[in-house]
Order: structure tokens, then C-alpha cells, then sequence
């Protein structure tokens, strides 16, 4: 397997932190940026001139499979600047550098329709044209790399998402197996170093997208992106630059695959959903496009006695390149659900949940590169969403309960990026966005409660709700940052962060958000990384708590980052890293939990329903990682991490939910020629829980029996283990490639429980007891597929 070459990562969507101290520090470093003299070329490798430019700051990622050793300059360039005496050097050999989102990439020059091919591509350099789209080399096939220059920032490429076991082939699913994610595998979603699930934004192709989950009124259980769509995740857990704002934890960022073919196609069919995806471009008018399609299949392989769970989703992504230095690219993602979840179905006792959701994000990007120093980007976006949900529960023993649950939102943002690489070892961006929000809701509940629940502690019984609302209004946000190579083993980013919303009530101040790393070589193996920051959340405008019976909004809670990163390189393909975080919450906004029942069909109503009102909360916690990637077939990952999560309410720690002092995540993929097989492994402690007592007591002559919960996460689960298995096969065919799999999720069977149930019981000799049944997570699901590519 050749090595990869990369340097930091950087563009407009991917930049740097800094803090209003440390800007007199950048203004200093740019003065110093004075260019030394130049040695002769000619003769070098191309390698060392290519990281030569890297060195000064200029992110190029190049593969040395296809910047081979033997490759030298031909000739000495005539240009004195980096990025031109790059594109110079490259030229004769059929190679140039195309410009995305900031990263420089070394690619082969794409040949017009009808040229020959072969190894003989430097001879035909003169007849390439720079305007036809390029066909991109490969720049990891790992599954998970580590970037340049930031703290907690992970990269899992195409091949290592479908090589992993994950339900529902979901791309998102593929962030659970990161150090510092705790998830109990029904929701694709996941808790980042302590975080809610929701403190973890999704990008796709540059936008946050709103929501973007399938089945989204339990659990949002499947993404609504296809994996085979992406080229790539890139995580971060925690440490983001001061591009991304308004979100506490982690970034998912997705960036949709480069056409391979002027023309190609993929269908797909699973026990999960059918698919097809189409891909290309065409050379003579600079167009490339990229479409996708699924369909849920789930709803004919399930029971009706378990509901229907119908859903579909469509992306498509349009671009044009009207000149060497201008593209443009509109994409759309659309997704339909009609979902009917029932968890009993006998008629007088039914319980089900009736959900149907509209999701349409349409965006307009708009690439410049102004000169060889300044590029942009600009993008459009509408997002529209549209959800209902009406559920039951008729349980006449314990409870009576029924929603009608009806809220949309519009939103219309712009936001520009822009990126300066003209000052000598410093990489500068800044860049601002606004938008407007408006949604809509109309909510209304009515429960009674019965037998043991008729007494639960703090319930109204009977209860109702109805609230109307729509709010609406302005955000705003403008950041700088600054990326300086200091001397030849220190980097420094500086990242300054400025938001506001003005759809809350009253309103509340703005949020300024410093941000601050360091990388210092230790030796060419070893890299230490010290990062710093201050990240804040508001509530969107589809985030009105009106469920819960809250009408307002409230202030932006506020996270401070502390990250300590080392990382070494050993020989034989084998990497150790390090990490050590500190994450410290406050202004937090009340949230609301079930204590004993986190799966509750309408969780709202359910009697163990609990407001907590942290006045601040803490996540600290050491992760461990090694990886093994040699030149063999086999691959494999572990991690391990310590970590505690708790709030502080009413002056007293309290555990979080999700809150596990020890994980192991491990995995492996094997690839022996047209096989392919990954294994997944997820342990860890058994997440909170609560213990239920009860009294006795008279009521209008008659005994009663009133719950009493104990203190809140002072008991545990056992611990959590789950095993994933997936085999694929593929066979050359007259026509493409057709690939086999067969993948089982939780291959043990292992029983790990998520849920208590209580209620009271009277044996037969008419003794009453407080009868206990736990619920759990996933039970083994095993699945087939098949994809065929041409």
C-alpha cells in the first residue's frame, strides 16, 4: 500500500483557532514573513519540492503512488511563487494541482474524450486541458486518519465505511466507533465526550443540514445520507476551528464522492433499503453531476405487528466549471417519511406512533479562486421542514396518553468563506454568514394515569397541554483565523468567533468565541498538540421545547475546551495516540429526561419524566489509540478510554445519562483478494440508572401504593458489549462489478439493557411485590445485500 504525503488540512469550512490576545501575535508572525533564497530545482525529486511548498503553509496532499521517487524536476521553473513553481515542476509529467476547499491536491491532468492512456502521460501534457474535470488519486483508505494540525479530529474514508459493520449501511453510525462516543446502537446519533446528542452538527458538502435522520420521532434510527454517496467523514470530538460555531461537542463533515467515470452507476439492495446512484462528467463542457436514491425495504420485511417504517431519500449534486478558476454547484437533498412505530398492537390496548416528515435543503455553492493566494466561497441554502406526529398509548391499568404533535421551519442562510495563503508560513481565513428562521408549532397532550403510575411523584393526573407558537428571526456570525508555522516544527492556529440570534426572548447577548492550538514536533515520529476553546449552542428555532410545556427560548449555554493530543508513529505501520480532555459546561438550558424508560413511546407523558435544571456540568476524560496499517491484507484499530460525564444540580454531582467510565472500542478488516471482512467490537460500563421503592398508604378507605424513585443515576447497568460482523465478496462481471455482503449487528445476542420497568404485583397467596423487568437494546439482526457497479 503506497504512503500518503499530507499536510494540514485547511479551507474556509476547516480553519484554524485563535483568542483577541494572540492576534498582536499573528500581526508579529506576518511582519517576520520575509522568502529566503532559492537553491536550484532542476534534478530534484518532485517530492521534496512539493514539500518543500507544504512546509511554507500551503496544504498540499499528494500520494506517492502517483508522485513516485523517481519523478525529478525537469527543468528549472521560472516561477518564484510556491503554488505556480508547484503547478510548473508537475506540468511534463502530467500532473497538476486542483484546488478543493482550500486543500491543494496532486492529481493527474485529465486527458480530453478520445485520447490515448498509459503510463506514457507526460508526453501528452501539452495537449491537456486545465478546464476538464480530473480524475482524484486516492488519499486514504485507513480507517481513521489523523489531520495535521488540530486536536480530536479523526477522518474515515468511503472504503473504511463500507467496511464496517454499521446498521443500515448508515454513514453517520461510523462515528460510534471513535474514542470518546458513547451510543446504545438503536439512534444513529451519538454523545461526544460527555455532550447531548444534539451538541453534534452534520455538514454536508459545506452546510449544516437540519436534521437530517429518518424515523426522527423515535430515536432517529437511520441518516438520511447515503454512504456511498460521501467520499469521506471528517470527525472532530471536540476542538473545532472558529469556522464552525453554534455547537458544543463534535462536527460530522461530508464531502459527496468525485465522479471516477465520465459515466457510472450503482444499484443496491439490502434487507434495509434499494439504491441507485449515478455519477460522472463530461469533459468538453465541465460538468459533473452525482445522483442517489433509496427506498426503505424495511417496511416489507417487518411484522405489521411492529409498524411500517416507510421511508425514502433523493441527493443530487450539479456542477460547473465555467473556467479554470470558477466553479459552481448546486446539490439538493430531499427525504419522506411515513412511519407508523407500534410497541403494542392488540386493539384495546393499542400503542402506536404515527409520524410523517418533509425534509428539502436545497444549496448553491459558488468556488473562486481569485488568484494563486485568495480563493472563496460562497454558498446559498434554503432548508424547509415539515413534521406531524399523532401517537397513543392505552394502557388501562397504569396509563391513557395521546399526542398531536404538528411543527414546521423554514430557514434561508448565505454565508462566504475566504482563504489568503500569500504571507509566508501563515494560512489566513475569515468568512460570515446569516440567516433567517421561522417555524411553526401546534402542540397538543392529554394523559391519566392509573394503578401504580397514579400516584408517581410529581405528575398532574389528569393532565393536558396545548401551546401555539412561531417564532422567527435573524443569525448572524463572523470569525478570522490565522494558521502560522513558526519555525519549522511549532504551528500555531488563532481563531477568533463572533454569533448572534435575535429570534429568542428577551434577547440575549452575543457570543464571542477565542480558540487557540499549538503543534510541536517532538522528532519526525512524535507530534504533541495543545488545544484550547470556547464554543457556544443556542436553540434553533425548531428546538422550542413546547413538549415539555416551555414556550421560550433560552441564553446560548457555553462549553470550554481543554485538549491535550500526542501522537508517534512506530516502524511497521503501527501509531499510538494520546488524548486528554477537559470540557467544562455552563449557562446551561433545562432539559428533560425519562428516568427509568429513555425508549417511551411518547416520552413527554410518560410519569418518569424529569426536568433537570444543571447550574453547570463537566466531562473529563484520557483516550488511548493504536492502529496498525501495513503493507499486508489486515487492519485493525483499538481504543480504550477513562472518562467521567456528571452535572451539577442543586449543588450535587449527578452521573449523565450517558455517562460510562470505561470503553473499548476495537476493530479489524481483512481483505484477502476478492474478500473482505470487518469486525467491530464496542464495550463499556453500563450507562446510569435509578432504583424504585414504594409505600403504602390509604386512600378513601382503600390501600394504595405510591412510587418511590431513588436518587437519580446512583445505580448502573450492567456492562455493554456488542459484536458486528460483516463478509462481502466480489465477483468481475461481463458488465462491472458485482459485490455480495452479509453483516450480523450484536453476533453474540448479548441481552445489554437500556430500560427499567416497575410496577405492583400480588404473588398467590395475595402478598404484594414490586415487580422489575428490564428492556434492551438491540437483539442480533442479521442482513444481506448485494451492489452492483458499471
Amino acid at each position: 500500500m503506497p504512503r500518503i504525503a499530507h499536510a494540514p488540512r485547511s479551507s474556509a469550512g476547516r480553519k484554524g483557532r485563535a483568542g483577541v490576545m494572540c492576534l498582536l501575535l499573528m500581526l508579529c508572525g506576518i511582519a517576520t514573513g520575509v522568502h529566503g533564497a532559492q537553491t536550484p530545482l532542476a534534478g530534484q525529486p518532485i517530492q521534496a519540492v512539493l514539500d518543500a511548498v507544504r512546509d511554507s503553509g500551503i496544504p498540499i496532499v499528494y500520494s506517492t503512488a502517483l508522485v513516485t521517487p523517481d519523478l525529478v524536476v525537469k527543468s528549472e521553473p521560472l516561477f518564484q511563487d510556491p503554488l505556480l513553481r508547484a503547478r510548473e515542476v508537475l506540468e511534463p509529467h502530467g500532473l497538476t494541482l486542483l484546488e478543493s476547499d482550500g486543500l491543494y491536491l496532486v492529481v493527474r491532468a485529465a486527458r480530453s474524450p478520445g485520447s490515448s492512456s498509459g503510463a506514457n502521460a507526460s508526453t501528452q501534457a501539452s495537449a491537456i486541458d486545465d478546464d476538464t474535470p480530473r480524475e482524484l488519486e486516492p488519499i486514504s483508505v485507513s480507517a481513521s486518519r489523523y489531520l495535521l494540525w488540530s486536536n480530536s479530529n479523526f477522518y474515515i474514508d468511503q472504503r473504511a465505511i463500507q467496511a464496517l459493520p454499521d446498521l443500515g449501511e448508515d454513514p453517520v453510525r461510523t462515528a460510534q466507533r471513535l474514542p470518546g462516543a458513547a451510543a446504545g446502537g438503536l439512534s444513529s446519533r451519538s454523545h461526544f465526550r460527555g455532550g447531548e446528542h444534539n451538541e453534534t452538527a452534520i455538514y454536508l458538502n459545506g452546510l449544516k443540514l437540519l436534521d437530517p435522520f429518518h424515523i426522527r420521532d423515535y430515536h432517529n434510527i437511520f441518516s438520511t445520507i447515503d454512504a456511498r454517496a460521501i467520499s469521506g467523514i471528517e470527525a472532530y470530538t471536540g476542538g473545532y476551528p472558529a469556522a464552525y460555531g453554534d455547537q458544543m461537542s463534535g462536527m460530522l463533515l461530508m464531502e459527496t464522492r468525485e465522479p471516477e467515470a465520465p459515466l457510472a452507476t450503482e444499484l443496491g439492495l439490502s434487507v434495509y433499503n434499494t439504491s441507485i446512484l449515478n455519477s460522472g462528467y463530461r469533459g468538453e463542457s465541465n460538468i459533473h453531476w452525482l445522483f442517489s436514491a433509496r427506498r426503505s425495504n424495511l417496511d416489507a420485511v417487518l411484522s405489521d405487528s411492529l409498524g411500517k417504517p416507510d421511508y425514502f431519500d433523493v441527493f443530487a449534486s450539479l456542477g460547473w466549471a465555467p473556467s479554470a478558476n470558477h466553479a459552481l454547484t448546486f446539490n439538493v437533498l430531499y427525504a419522506d417519511d411515513d412511519v407508523t412505530v407500534i410497541t403494542e398492537d392488540q386493539p384495546d390496548e393499542l400503542e402506536q406512533s404515527v409520524s410523517s416528515t418533509r425534509s428539502e435543503t436545497l444549496w448553491l455553492t459558488l468556488d473562486d479562486q481569485w488568484t494563486p493566494y485568495l480563493s472563496s466561497r460562497t454558498t446559498l441554502s434554503w432548508t424547509s421542514l415539515d413534521n406531524s406526529r399523532i401517537a397513543e398509548v392505552n394502557d388501562p391499568d397504569r396509563m391513557q396518553a395521546a399526542v398531536r404533535d404538528l411543527r414546521d421551519a423554514d430557514i434561508l442562510g448565505l454565508e462566504q468563506h475566504w482563504q489568503f495563503s500569500g504571507i509566508r508560513n501563515h494560512l489566513l481565513s475569515w468568512g460570515f454568514s446569516a440567516s433567517h428562521q421561522d417555524a411553526n408549532y401546534d402542540y397538543r397532550s392529554a394523559a391519566a394515569y392509573d394503578g401504580f403510575y397514579e400516584f408517581y411523584p410529581g405528575i398532574t393526573n389528569p393532565t393536558q397541554s396545548r401551546i401555539v407558537a412561531a417564532p422567527g428571526g435573524n443569525g448572524y456570525s463572523l470569525f478570522v483565523s490565522d494558521r502560522w508555522q513558526a519555525t519549522e516544527n511549532t504551528g500555531l492556529q488563532f481563531g477568533l468567533r463572533w454569533d448572534r440570534q435575535d429570534w429568542t426572548e428577551p434577547d440575549f447577548s452575543s457570543q464571542l468565541s477565542p480558540r487557540i492550538s499549538v503543534l510541536q514536533r517532538l522528532g519526525p515520529n512524535s507530534e504533541l498538540r495543545l488545544t484550547w476553546g470556547r464554543y457556544y449552542q443556542s436553540q434553533s428555532v425548531m428546538e422550542l421545547q413546547v413538549e415539555d410545556g416551555l414556550q421560550q427560548f433560552f441564553a446560548p449555554q457555553r462549553a470550554d475546551h481543554w485538549i491535550a493530543g500526542f501522537q508517534h508513529r512506530f516502524a511497521n505501520g503501527y501509531r499510538l495516540r494520546l488524548e486528554a480532555f477537559d470540557k467544562q459546561y455552563d449557562h446551561l438550558k433545562p432539559r428533560f429526561e425519562n428516568q427509568f424508560d429513555p425508549l417511551a413511546l411518547i416520552p413527554e407523558l410518560a410519569p418518569d419524566r424529569l426536568r433537570l435544571d444543571p447550574t453547570s456540568a463537566s466531562a473529563r476524560g484520557v483516550e488511548i489509540t493504536l492502529d496498525h496499517r501495513g503493507q499486508g491484507d489486515l487492519e485493525w484499530w483499538a481504543s480504550y478510554s477513562y472518562a467521567r460525564a456528571y452535572d451539577v444540580i442543586d449543588g450535587e454531582h449527578q452521573p449523565r445519562s450517558w455517562d460510562q467510565r470505561h470503553a473499548l472500542q476495537a476493530g479489524l478488516a481483512w481483505r484477502p483478494g476478492a474478500w473482505e471482512v470487518g469486525l467491530a467490537l464496542s464495550v463499556h460500563s453500563g450507562w446510569p440508572t435509578s432504583s424504585m421503592a414504594y409505600n403504602e398508604a390509604e386512600e378513601d378507605g382503600e390501600t394504595v401504593y405510591i412510587p418511590v424513585p431513588g436518587p437519580r443515576n446512583a445505580e448502573q447497568y450492567s456492562t455493554f458489549a456488542q459484536l458486528d460482523f460483516r463478509v462481502s465478496r466480489a465477483f468481475e462481471m461481463r458488465k462491472g462489478r458485482l459485490s455480495l455482503f452479509f453483516e450480523v449487528t450484536n453476533a453474540t445476542n448479548r441481552m445489554n439493557p437500556c430500560c427499567s420497568d416497575y410496577d405492583i404485583e400480588e404473588d398467590d397467596a395475595g402478598n404484594v411485590f414490586l415487580d422489575y423487568s428490564q428492556e434492551e437494546w438491540l437483539p442480533i439482526l442479521p442482513a444481506i445485500g448485494l451492489h452492483w457497479s458499471f
